[in-house]
């Protein structure tokens, strides 16, 4: 399952519950928003999250501890764009290098 922005966090229920969905087996996160610590140590299932550099909705703090909790476990896998912000896959601003970065996500 892919999300992006509040999607995201979709993706982060559906991979923490899998008795809601036997047939998802991992998740695709870009720029997610709205989710809190706890959910780090729930998900069960693994994810590749897509970062931003800089992203209002998912913290550099808050990613840190993603990273920290997802990958001790074998869980997780964190790409980060360089000179993105929030939306950058979705949304990207027109500049080249966001536009570089978008493409590299997607692909």
């Amino acid at each position: 399952v892919i999300g992006f922005c509040y999607g995201g966090k979709v993706a982060v229920y559906l991979i923490s519950h899998p008795e809601l969905s036997s047939a998802v087996k991992a998740a695709i996160v870009g720029h997610p928003s709205m989710l809190v610590k706890e959910e780090a140590t729930q998900i069960k299932k693994p994810v590749l999250f897509l970062c931003a550099e800089t992203d209002q909705l998912f913290s550099s703090d808050l990613q840190e501890y993603f990273e920290n909790e997802l990958t001790k476990n074998g869980l997780g896998t964190f790409l980060k764009y360089p000179g993105t912000v929030h939306g950058f896959i979705v949304r990207p601003d027109g500049s080249s290098h966001v536009n570089q970065q978008t493409e590299k996500a997607v692909h």
